[in-house]
C-alpha cells in the first residue's frame, strides 16, 4: 500500500495551531541517541538499491518510517527522488511524487526547512490533486514557521479548494481548522467569516463527530468576531466535549483551551483564563505540542501581569524564553546533521546521474550554439533587409522633395510674370494700409508676399518677422496675415519655416557653393536659431533628417 502523508500525520497530529510545528520534544528526547549512533551511510543505500524498482525502495522507506527509523526512511526516499526520468510509467511517477512529499515531511521533522521546501515544490511541479493538497498544507507549515502568514494562507486556501473539489472531507476538516487557527493567531477573525459561510454550504455527508468538532470551532470563531465572548466560550467547550470521542484528543483540546482563555481575558476574567491556560499547559505537555505550549506561556505571562502576580508572570516569561531557545538550538543542530547527510547523498546521486547529465548538457550546448548561429544569421538578414528598405524609402522621399522644389520654382516663375503684368496697371501704392481689401488688391498683395518669401536675402534674416514682411510689401500685418491665411491656407510661421527648409534643401544639394559647410551652419544661414527646432522642422516637412537628405543628394551626384 502506498502512503502519502502530511507533516501533521508524521508527527501524530491532525491539526496545526499557531505554528504547525513538528514534535520537537520527541526530537530533543532522541537527540542523544542520534548523536551517539553512526549516521546512515548514503553510499550504501545507493549501491544497495541501484537496480531495485523504485516502488520497492519506496515501500522499504515507508516500512522504516512506521518503525520510527526516520534516518533510514529518509535515505530510501532520497534514493527514489533521485531516480526521476522522463519515461517513467504513471505508477512510477506517482511513487516519485509521494516520495518527494514524504521526504519533505521528514525534512521538516528534522528541522531542515530549506530542504523540505525544495522537495515540496518539486512535488507540486508534477503532482496531481491527490498529492498536491497535502503538499500545500505542508508548505503552509513552513511559511508559518517563518511568520510568513500571507503565503501560508495562500497554500491553505489552495489545499481547501482541492479538498472541496475532490470531496475529501477529512482533508477539508483539517484545512478549515488550520485556516481558522491561523486567522485567530494573527487577530484577523474577519477573514474567517467567508470561509465559515462557505464551509456550511458544502454537501458534506455523513456529518460525523469530526464535522461537528470543526463546526463548533466555526461557531466559536464567528462569536469571537462579533465579540460575543460567552457564546464563543460555550461553543469551544462543546468542541472539547466532542473531541473526547476522536483520535489525538489532547491535540484537539489544547488549541480550544487557548481560544477559551483568550476569550476570558477579553472579558477581564483573568481567574478563569488562568484556569484554562493551565489546562492547556498540561495538555501540551502530554501531547508534546511545543508550538501551542509556547503560545500558552505567552498568554500566561500576559494574564499574570493583568492579575498583578509579577512573580508568576516572570516565571511564565522565563519558561517561554527557555523553550524558544531550546527549539532554536535543536533546529540548528538538526540543520547541521541534515547538511552532512544531504551532502553525502548528493555526492552519490550526482555520480549516478553524471553520464546522463553530461550528454544532456552536450546536446543542449550543441543545440544552443546552432540556434544562436541561426538567430544571428536571421538577425543580420533582417538588418540588411530593413536597411535596404529604409534606403529605398529615403531615396524615394529625396526624389519627391527635389521634384517638388523644381515644380514650386517653375510655378513661382510663371506666377511672378503674371504679377508683373498685373502690377503694371495704374494703382494707389498705399491703398493696402488703410482701405478694405478687394479681390484684386488681395491678389496683388499675395504676389508681393510671394515675391518677398522667395527672396532668400530677406526671409533668411534671423530677425525676419511678419512686421518686416508687411513693411516690404507696403501693407500692414493684419492684411498680410489675412491674405496668407485665406489664400495659402497656413499662418506666417508655417510659411516662413517651409521657405527656409526649401532654401536649406537647395543648399544641401549645391555641393559647389555649400559642400564645405555643416548642416548646422546652413541652418543658421537661413535663420534657424535652434538646432533641435531645425532638425524637427526639416523632418516634418521633408520626411528625412538633414543628414539623410544630404547623403541622398551625394549618392545622386555620384
Amino acid at each position: 500500500m502506498i502512503l502519502n502523508v502530511t507533516i501533521q500525520e508524521l508527527a501524530h497530529k491532525t491539526s496545526i495551531s499557531s505554528r504547525i510545528s513538528v514534535l520537537l520534544f520527541l526530537f530533543l528526547a532522541s537527540l542523544a541517541i542520534r548523536a551517539a549512533s553512526q549516521a546512515e551511510d548514503p553510499e550504501w543505500y545507493y549501491k544497495q538499491y541501484a537496480n531495485t524498482p523504485i516502488e520497492e525502495v519506496y515501500q522499504q522507506g515507508m516500512t522504516h518510517l512506521k518503525n520510527g527509523e526516520t534516518d533510514k526512511a529518509l535515505a530510501c526516499l532520497t534514493v527514489v527522488t533521485g531516480r526521476y526520468h522522463d519515461k517513467m510509467s504513471d505508477k512510477e511517477r506517482k511513487v516519485y511524487e509521494y516520495a518527494l512529499n514524504n521526504a519533505g515531511a521528514l525534512a521538516m521533522l528534522r528541522y531542515d526547512y530549506s530542504m523540505a521546501f525544495s522537495l515540496f515544490t518539486r512535488a507540486l511541479d508534477s503532482a496531481d490533486d491527490s498529492v498536491a493538497y497535502r503538499t500545500h498544507n505542508n508548505i503552509a507549515g513552513i511559511y508559518i514557521y517563518y511568520n510568513d502568514y500571507k503565503n501560508a494562507r495562500k497554500h491553505l486556501d489552495l489545499a481547501y479548494k482541492i479538498g472541496v473539489k475532490r470531496q475529501d472531507w477529512s482533508s477539508v476538516f483539517n484545512t478549515v481548522h488550520n485556516l481558522l487557527d491561523l486567522n485567530w493567531n494573527v487577530d484577523s477573525l474577519q477573514n474567517s467569516i467567508p470561509l465559515i459561510e462557505d464551509f456550511r454550504r458544502l454537501p458534506i455527508s455523513p456529518k460525523d463527530d469530526n464535522y461537528q468538532f470543526v463546526s463548533r470551532i466555526c461557531d466559536g470563531m464567528e462569536a469571537l468576531h462579533l465579540q460575543l465572548y460567552p457564546q464563543a466560550i460555550s461553543h469551544f467547550k462543546n468542541a472539547i466535549e466532542i473531541s473526547h470521542g476522536l483520535d489525538f484528543q489532547e491535540n484537539r483540546e489544547a488549541p480550544n483551551c487557548l481560544y477559551i482563555a483568550k476569550a476570558y481575558m477579553s472579558m477581564g476574567d483573568y481567574a478563569e483564563a488562568l484556569k484554562y491556560l493551565r489546562i492547556c499547559e498540561k495538555k501540551c505537555q502530554e501531547s508534546q505540542s511545543l508550538d501551542v505550549l509556547i503560545t500558552t506561556y505567552h498568554y500566561l505571562h500576559l494574564c499574570y501581569l493583568k492579575s498583578g502576580d509579577s512573580s508568576m508572570a516572570h516565571a511564565a516569561k522565563y519558561r517561554y524564553m527557555e523553550l524558544k531557545d531550546s527549539i532554536n538550538n535543536a533546529n540548528e543542530y538538526g540543520k547541521i546533521k541534515d547538511m552532512e547527510f544531504l551532502q553525502e547523498a548528493n555526492k552519490y546521486e550526482k555520480q549516478l546521474q553524471h553520464l546522463t547529465a553530461e550528454k544532456r548538457i552536450h546536446d543542449i550546448v550543441t543545440w544552443a550554439i546552432g540556434l544562436g548561429l541561426l538567430l544571428t544569421l536571421l538577425f543580420l538578414v533582417l538588418v540588411v533587409f530593413q536597411n535596404r528598405k529604409l534606403l529605398e524609402r529615403n531615396k524615394d522621399l529625396f526624389k519627391k522633395n527635389v521634384a517638388l522644389l523644381k515644380s514650386k520654382e517653375e510655378e513661382e516663375r510663371i506666377y511672378q510674370e503674371y504679377m508683373e503684368k498685373l502690377e503694371a496697371k495704374p494703382s494707389d501704392s498705399g491703398r493696402y494700409k488703410s482701405s478694405s481689401l478687394t479681390d484684386e488688391s488681395k491678389e496683388i498683395l499675395l504676389g508681393r508676399i510671394r515675391h518677398v518669401m522667395h527672396t532668400p536675402e530677406e526671409f533668411c534674416q534671423d530677425d525676419f518677422t511678419i512686421d518686416k514682411l508687411a513693411t516690404l510689401v507696403n501693407s500692414n500685418t493684419r492684411y498680410v496675415s489675412q491674405v496668407i491665411n485665406e489664400t495659402l491656407g497656413k499662418n506666417f510661421n508655417t510659411l516662413l519655416n517651409e521657405q527656409r527648409i526649401n532654401e536649406v534643401c537647395k543648399r544641401l544639394v549645391d555641393t559647389v557653393n555649400h559642400g564645405n559647410k555643416t548642416n548646422e551652419a546652413i541652418a543658421e544661414e537661413v535663420g534657424f536659431k535652434s538646432r533641435s527646432h531645425f532638425i524637427r522642422t526639416f523632418k516634418k516637412i521633408t520626411g528625412l533628417t538633414p543628414t539623410q537628405y544630404q547623403r541622398m543628394a551625394r549618392m545622386e551626384q555620384v
